[in-house]
């Protein structure tokens, strides 16, 4: 069972390394999404589970991330970018599919100066402004 773990993570590991090199060297096999699955077994039961998904674009970019456990939605994710390849927005759904809170994120001269984090409603929860000091 530990080894099964193992080989899981190494494949996961394998196929995250294997993306970001196909996606970067301009490989004629882009990879548009990865499924993780997990087998569990025991004396008597082997059953096997979806643990993650992870889609990208045509850039490389991750657009969504779904983490599940035992088949369950735990976490979903859903990003944007910019023509710069620069997040412009997150957005974290419930297991049912709603939103639950999103976040916009604004750039000036390739550096994040400002995040603002809306709930479910669209309302503004918090905003964030980076500063930075330059030489």
């Amino acid at each position: 069972m530990g080894k099964l773990k193992i080989a899981v993570f190494l494949f996961f590991a394998f196929c995250c390394s294997l993306s970001a090199e196909c996606q970067e060297s301009g490989s004629r096999n882009k990879i548009k999404s990865i499924t993780v699955l997990e087998q569990k077994s025991d004396v008597l039961i082997s059953k096997q589970y979806k643990e993650s998904e992870t889609f990208f674009d045509s850039k490389g970019n991750v657009i969504e991330e779904i983490k599940y456990k035992q088949g369950k939605i735990t976490s979903h994710f859903k990003y944007q970018y910019d023509m710069d390849g620069n997040k412009i927005r997150e957005e974290q759904f419930d297991p049912s599919g709603n939103s639950k809170e999103s976040s916009e994120y604004k750039y000036e001269n390739g550096l994040r100066v400002q995040k603002i984090v809306y709930d479910g409603n669209n309302k503004v929860k918090s905003t964030k402004i980076y500063k930075y000091t330059t030489y």
